[in-house]
């Protein structure tokens, strides 16, 4: 019988592996047959449409059967890297007469949001229109359209214009129920990523904390929506803080749109501006002007997007200090590659490999320029890899800072003795030999000793700040105690260079390599599924997120629960982990 199942279940297998090797063989295929048609010619009187989607990557997914099915659809993923290159040739682009974008319920991150702007505002710096349409758009989303030539909502849409919220998981309720609680080990006033684990609510300092960065983040937003929009600043922001602006009529009777009509009343309206236009779809237009002039010379954009963790990279957006470092070697030594540029989305991590990687970055700097842009957020550990480079360039709304070390030791005594029936015996040869056993709290000694390595490793950060920022280190104990700050607090503080996106950070890439003319080039390179489907360790890993969603528990919630076990060791971590909306 045994064998018999064993015959079967090869025979199965057998048959799962062939159909799936010519499903395989049959994409390829037309993958090839594609590759080898005529990119679609860009016609006279063009209009290019761009549809935001919700959420929006750093780094375009260079995997050829990604964008042979987003071809056909259009549906694929839109990159941050892909908007900049459509803005950038369709602005000169004599074919393009305008663009119509969708930005809706945008909400991939306020820095994006930003970079956005600036690329509607230099196209249209070129004399050409940008009219953004939608059935409703979020704050971010209206921020976004704000700054296009016209905006245009659906009569019977709704918008978003009541300030921002943001949302902390507090885990601590949950953790009580299971038997589980932390001991705290931490420096910084405002190191408040422990506090999910070990309150029930947010300290007031780290309330404030939030509302301080909020505040900046805001105004900022009402600011540049009261000059696109050629509004009353002061008047904008108390319109939100009311907060009775949500219906189409209400958008409009507040001047934050210009006209409320149904798409095909809008499309009427762009064909004044572009008689008999040819609409042209993201992707087929990227596919149409090709990768530009070729040079031999790089400069390569190296994205870190993810929670830093010791070890290789993962697939769910978290960055190994091994493979970074294996990375950042491959490109110092590639004579073709005349700067990096680090692109930084990241809340930190582990204190080891956040040093690890800052080292090989304070080496390669050497050798050729490191220039670090930060996207989103991009603070603790993301700071401390970033720090010792060439030069940081931030935009206004960008989230930094938190210059700050923490642990956190579990305790399960009440779990495993009381609720498992769980005993532990252990024969010692050594006075702290025991101090990880998980069935008791640590004593006197072991949370002095804990205590004694975290300030250790916040004065090692605290030095390298120094060290790579040319701050005096009581400068920089200062305005560190983990606090965090907007992109446009840290360029006073001096803790960045200068304000402005990628492409800031690329030109001065070129200016400190002392070259006018070179291809920009992505790393690391994305695996394609296929590859990622027979590496053993993708196929092993299991989405606990995804499990915790089947049982109903929110996408935020679940995320953050799965996140947990990177909690190993110390951390340089962002004091919370919140959605702003």
């Amino acid at each position: 019988m045994r064998k018999f199942l064993k015959y079967f279940i090869t025979f199965l297998v057998g048959i799962f592996v062939g159909i799936g090797s010519l499903v395989l063989l049959v994409v390829i295929a037309i993958a090839s047959l594609n590759s080898t048609k005529e990119p679609e010619q860009i016609k006279e009187n063009s209009v290019l449409k761009i549809e935001l989607p919700p959420e929006i990557t750093e780094k375009s997914d260079n995997d050829p059967f990604s964008d042979f099915f987003s071809q056909i659809s259009d549906n694929g993923q839109l990159s941050m890297s892909e908007l900049r290159k459509m803005f950038s040739q369709a602005q000169n682009d004599n074919k393009i007469k305008g663009i119509i974008l969708e930005p809706g319920i945008y909400s991939g991150g306020f820095a994006n949001a930003e970079e956005i702007r600036s690329l509607i505002d230099s196209f249209r710096g070129k004399g050409k229109w940008v009219y953004s349409y939608g059935e409703a758009y979020s704050e971010v989303g209206y921020y976004i359209a704000s700054a296009c030539t016209k905006v245009y909502l659906n009569p019977k849409g709704m918008m978003e214009f009541n300030g921002l919220s943001s949302n902390v998981v507090m885990m601590k309720g949950l953790f009580d129920k299971m038997g589980i609680d932390f001991q705290v080990f931490k420096v910084g006033k405002f190191k408040g990523a422990v506090e999910p684990f070990t309150q029930t609510t947010l300290s007031v300092d780290n309330k404030n904390q939030i509302l301080g960065y909020l505040n900046s983040l805001y105004k900022h937003q009402i600011e540049k929506i009261a000059v696109s929009r050629k509004k009353n600043k002061d008047s904008l922001w108390q319109q939100a803080m009311s907060g009775n602006i949500f219906t189409a009529k209400q958008s409009e009777s507040a001047g934050l749109v210009d006209d409320l009509t149904y798409e095909d009343e809008f499309l009427n309206q762009v064909n004044t501006m572009a008689k008999d236009f040819n609409t042209l779809k993201t992707k087929n237009y990227l596919t149409a002007v090709g990768d530009g002039e070729y040079s031999e010379d790089k400069i390569a954009v190296l994205y870190v997007d993810g929670e830093i963790i010791v070890g290789k990279s993962s697939s769910n957006q978290e960055v190994g200090s091994v493979s970074l470092v294996k990375e950042i070697r491959k490109l110092k030594e590639d004579k073709t590659v005349k700067a990096i540029v680090l692109r930084v989305n990241s809340p930190g991590g582990s204190s080891l490999a956040s040093d690890v990687i800052a080292r090989e970055i304070e080496l390669t700097k050497k050798v050729k320029p490191v220039i670090v842009s930060f996207g989103n957020v991009a603070a603790s550990g993301g700071y401390y890899i970033s720090c010792l480079a060439d030069s940081i360039f931030a935009s206004p709304n960008s989230i930094t800072g938190s210059i700050g070390v923490f642990a956190l030791i579990i305790n399960t005594k009440n779990l495993y003795t009381d609720k498992l029936g769980l005993t532990y015996e252990n024969v010692n040869l050594g006075n702290m030999t025991d101090m990880w056993r998980p069935d008791q709290p640590l004593n006197a000694a072991q949370s002095n000793m804990v205590q004694t390595m975290v300030e250790e490793i916040y004065d090692d950060f605290i030095t390298v700040v120094s060290r790579g920022r040319k701050i005096p280190k009581e400068r920089v104990m200062e305005i560190a105690q983990g606090r965090v700050y907007s992109g446009k607090d840290a360029l006073n503080i001096e803790l960045i260079d200068g304000i402005g996106g990628l492409d800031r950070a690329i030109l001065s890439a070129k200016r400190k390599a002392k070259i006018s003319n070179a291809r920009i080039e992505e790393y690391p390179k994305s695996a394609s599924p296929f590859e990622e489907f027979f590496n053993e360790e993708f196929n092993s890993s299991v989405s606990s997120a995804q499990i915790l969603q089947e049982f109903g528990i929110n996408a935020q919630t679940a995320n953050q629960l799965q996140k947990v076990k990177n909690y190993q060791g110390f951390q340089t971590r962002l004091p919370w982990s919140i959605e702003i909306h």
